[in-house]
């Protein structure tokens, strides 16, 4: 997940004029801006590709990448790589949303590296499965907020409104109750999403323990508190009049 970074998610310098770096605050910024689809961001890379098409998500997936090369401390990763990447962070967001996404590498201090630009104002990460933490996700403007806003250490996130993000693919982190832990034993976590918005466990009912199914108040107690939905929104099966229901057994443990 980290351009910029090294495998341990340490900084590795990068030349200063390297036009791939989108500082915290200008993509921030333009994160903030979702009327206007990232405006900001994608003009910072206008020079590194061309606007993607709006051909299906199978297409999209097998494009060559907008960028010949990412720039990876002083040397360049090749296009497979990137490409790989790329697809990696479509995966873990609906595919009506991933398919026109800006895609971009955040490394371990927030700070994103654009692999492609896109048309909406989602932004969906690849991730890296090698670092704890650093889970594939698509984020819209609000999501993406309250996210750097986590990786900057803020008392409290800075989103004005709910934001949502996106992690179908799952997700390994350090804690359920500690926003900021870095140390504890890594959580597996499954496909889930989230409501980025400060929900309060007691008046709401609901638990929060980390759980494989179900929903619970991640970070209860905490500015950071938030509904955690474990599953994708497109689980079951759709109703359609005439349809009828089914109620299947479940067995419990002893």
């Amino acid at each position: 997940m980290t351009e910029g970074s090294d495998p341990d998610g340490n900084d590795v310098p990068t030349s200063p004029g390297d036009p791939a770096i989108i500082s915290r605050r200008l993509f921030a910024g333009a994160a903030a801006l979702s009327a206007m689809g990232l405006a900001t961001l994608n003009t910072s890379a206008r020079a590194l590709a061309s606007p993607p098409d709006h051909r299906s998500l199978g297409d999209t997936l097998d494009q060559k990448p907008v960028m010949d090369a990412a720039i990876n401390g002083d040397h360049q990763v090749s296009d497979e790589i990137v490409k790989a990447k790329i697809r990696r962070a479509l995966l873990s967001g609906p595919e009506i949303i991933a398919r026109q996404a800006t895609v971009a590498e955040m490394d371990a201090q927030g700070k994103m590296t654009v692999l492609r630009p896109g048309t909406n104002h989602w932004v969906c990460v690849p991730g890296n499965e090698n670092i704890i933490g650093q889970a594939d996700m698509c984020a819209d403007p609000m999501g993406m907020r309250w996210m750097l806003d986590v990786f900057a250490r803020r008392p409290k996130p800075s989103n004005t409104t709910p934001g949502l993000i996106y992690m179908l693919n799952g997700a390994l982190q350090r804690s359920y109750t500690d926003p900021f832990d870095r140390t504890s034993p890594a959580i597996p976590i499954g496909p889930h999403w989230m409501i980025l918005w400060p929900f309060d466990s007691t008046l709401a009912g609901l638990p929060t323990v980390m759980r494989d199914a179900g929903t619970l108040v991640m970070f209860a107690g905490t500015p950071y508190a938030h509904l955690h939905i474990c599953g994708s929104p497109w689980d079951g099966n759709e109703y359609h009049p005439g349809d009828r229901g089914v109620w299947t057994m479940t067995y419990a443990r002893p």
